[in-house]
């Protein structure tokens, strides 16, 4: 298969922009952010989705188009599993919480478990890219 160069240097952008994101989440977890953690976690996820997405040719403005087209071209196809979509929605539901919310906020077990999600959904992503031939590591 011939990849567009341009495009796998997009997508490569892209998962680095969700690797910085994992790496940040992690270091405001160990200082206690958990809201501010669970928020740049679910954007390391975010890219990471926007990069397969860009593998079909597809982009979108809104989380809500984003993760509907993954389920519909990954998940139900089973690219990827299916508790994939309920992670994905679990993590834009605590972020919800991080950066809006002042009556709740996320606690700390919630937090550790969204980011193993997180990490877990981003690198089966970087795996089925490079697999795909998008993404040299």
């Amino acid at each position: 298969m011939n990849i567009d160069p341009e495009l796998k240097k997009k997508i490569k952008l892209i998962v680095t922009k969700s690797r910085e994101s994992l790496l940040i989440a992690y270091q405001l977890y160990d200082q206690s952010h958990y809201n501010d953690a669970v928020s740049k976690a679910y954007y390391g996820v975010f890219h990471a989705l926007q990069a397969a997405l860009l593998t079909k040719n597809l982009s979108f403005s809104k989380h809500s188009g984003v993760m509907a087209a993954f389920n519909k071209e990954f998940v139900s196809k089973g690219l990827f599993p299916k508790h994939f979509s309920q992670r994905i929605a679990r993590l834009f539901r605590d972020r919800l919480v991080g950066d809006y919310e002042y009556n709740e906020t996320v606690s700390h077990e919630d937090c550790q478990q969204d980011l193993t999600y997180a990490k877990e959904i981003a690198l089966a992503i970087e795996e089925y890219l490079t697999h795909e031939g998008f993404l040299n590591i």
